[in-house]
């Protein structure tokens, strides 16, 4: 969870679940940095400006 931009990663507990003799589900806990956040907001916002508008135009219309 490190690697791919968590921080505060934690395993939380287990659930009780087992999908076989050798698993058994567990829940973790983690938080994006708040930069990361910005950084894919901002990236999202500027795919949205380079996509062309649609315009509809009347027959006829100017």
């Amino acid at each position: 969870m490190l690697k791919v931009g968590f921080h505060r990663a934690s395993l939380t507990g287990y659930t009780g679940f087992k999908s076989s003799p050798y698993t058994e589900g567990a829940l973790f806990y983690g938080e994006k940095l708040v930069i990361a956040q910005a950084r894919e907001a901002i990236t999202l916002q500027a795919e949205s400006l380079t996509a062309p508008k649609a315009v509809e135009c009347a027959p006829g219309g100017a």
